[in-house]
């Protein structure tokens, strides 16, 4: 089967692919922008076709000749002129489709509000739904509310509120409900889709089993994230017009959501979007999701880095890395953040690097790597670890000085004083996570790589922030970071030689 994916670069469509190649499929691309489809673990598997989609009615026929399904999935939501644009390119595809002979359209728009007073993004999406049911192509229109996630513009919406905001305006808004739907729900859908019949014509609605208040969104967010629950005040007056601008303006202070983005997804806010009947024929039709449809708690454990149950974390960085070491990101599950979403996706982490090259070979930087902590130490200035150590102790922690084994080399889940071998590669990589009581999540991370007849050691520390003491945290490393890591990447290179 040979699918067509537009707006491959976007949230849902660098996770689409991989299952789309995975399945066997030949997959064609649409790509603005060659520098980001770089960035995909993908990129050298699919048939790259370079143009707009808006304007270059030439690249999207040759994109479409010879699929047997079209999946569109670009949208410029960011624009303001949004509704326009999108109107333009669902009339180019469904135009070019037909014209090809394509058997299968697949859109994912969003769910419809009761009456006729749609914001202005729900409008636009069901418009683009309408254009694609009117076209002689049979299609799949799959409608949906909030994506959850990592990396989905809605649910990075809640993080962010969950974490930064300690005391929530209840307007009126909050108490409306909503279905959300696991990201990884959505791309078996989507997936599904592909090779429905062609009888098959229509809309069909897709969440998830929870109906929950966008209120209870924010709450449950924080229970899981292990953040206090949100003081919610009462606000019982209307929202007023200029309502979702202001709002769309503070969390663009709060978070690295750009306004233009937020403000129509607020705006969405004010109407209650819950399935309706057609989730059962979506269901029959498509398949229910492996394991069933995902809950809410589930999706967001996903999204956090932890197993579906909640109960064993997933030993993995929730924030992608950004300058992957082969050139590309790893593909990774669907729900945590990927080195092509926007940047704060998955939580802000913050990082800061350090390097030092050494005569020695590799081998024998990684050496001294194996030895770290214990009696050795950690070649920081003196006192430094003591310290955090002292105050980890006050809090609760398990202190800086735990020992490490003795006799062989580290392996993954040893402990290494305050600190776990999270992943290793010999000679190349060393990753280690704190056990520390910090708000938030702190990695080591070492790496070895050749370099002319000696090496390069660089070390990186990460710190993923987990509400206001986290973002408070993360600003004393800011402070503290370049005046310890330096010192440590120098001591250890020194030792190699």
């Amino acid at each position: 089967m040979r699918c067509a994916v537009i707006g491959s670069t976007g949230y849902l469509g660098t996770r689409l692919v991989p299952r789309l190649l995975a399945r066997g499929d030949d997959v064609a691309v649409l790509v603005r922008s060659p520098d980001k489809l770089a960035r995909c673990a993908w990129a050298d598997r699919v048939d790259v076709v370079p143009g707009e989609l808006g304007g270059d009615p030439d690249a999207l026929a040759r994109l479409v000749a010879g699929a047997d399904a079209v999946v569109h999935l670009a949208h410029a939501l960011e624009r303001a002129d949004f509704p326009a644009r999108d109107r333009a390119a669902a009339h180019a595809v469904a135009d070019a489709a037909d014209t090809a002979g394509v058997g299968r359209l697949v859109y994912l728009g969003g769910l419809r509000p009761a009456g006729d007073d749609a914001s202005r993004h729900l409008a636009s999406r069901a418009e683009v739904a309408d254009i694609f049911l009117g076209s002689p192509v049979p299609t799949a229109a799959l409608e949906a509310s909030i994506v959850v996630g990592s990396g989905s513009a809605s649910f990075e919406m809640i993080r962010y509120l969950a974490e930064r905001v300690p005391v929530l305006p209840a307007i009126p808004w909050l108490a409306h409900r909503t279905q959300p739907i696991a990201v990884d729900d959505v791309l078996h859908y989507l997936t599904a889709a592909t090779t429905l019949p062609p009888e098959v014509d229509r809309a069909l609605d897709v969440g998830g089993p929870d109906v929950l208040t966008y209120l209870d969104l924010v709450q449950r967010y924080a229970r899981l994230a292990g953040l206090p629950q949100r003081l919610a005040v009462p606000v019982p007056v209307p929202v007023p017009p200029g309502g979702p601008t202001v709002a769309a303006a503070a969390l663009e202070l709060l978070s690295p959501l750009p306004r233009a983005l937020v403000e129509p997804l607020v705006e969405s806010l004010r109407h209650e979007l819950v399935c309706g009947d057609s989730l059962t024929d979506a269901i029959a039709l498509l398949g229910a999701p492996p394991g069933g449809p995902t809950t809410y708690d589930a999706a967001v454990r996903a999204a956090l880095g932890r197993r579906r149950d909640g109960t064993d974390p997933e030993e993995r960085d929730p924030t992608p890395s950004s300058s992957p070491r082969d050139g590309v990101a790893a593909e990774r599950p669907a729900a945590l953040a990927l080195a092509t979403d926007p940047v704060g996706s998955g939580g802000a982490t913050w990082r800061w690097r350090s390097s030092a090259d050494s005569p020695a070979a590799p081998a024998a930087v990684w050496a001294v790597l194996q030895r770290l902590g214990g009696d050795t130490g950690w070649y920081t200035p003196p006192g430094v670890f003591g310290v955090l150590g002292w105050v980890d102790q006050l809090l609760g922690g398990v202190g800086a000085y735990r020992g490490r084994p003795h006799g062989r080399d580290l392996v993954v889940g040893d402990v290494v004083d305050a600190w776990r071998v999270e992943a290793l590669a010999p000679r190349r990589l060393l990753r280690l996570r704190a056990d520390l009581r910090v708000p938030g999540r702190l990695w080591l991370e070492f790496t070895v790589e050749p370099r002319g007849s000696g090496s390069r050691l660089e070390v990186e520390v990460r710190f993923a922030p987990s509400g206001l003491a986290g973002v408070a945290y993360g600003t004393a490393l800011r402070v503290g970071a370049p005046l310890v890591f330096p010192s440590m990447v120098r001591g250890i290179a020194g030792a190699s030689r």
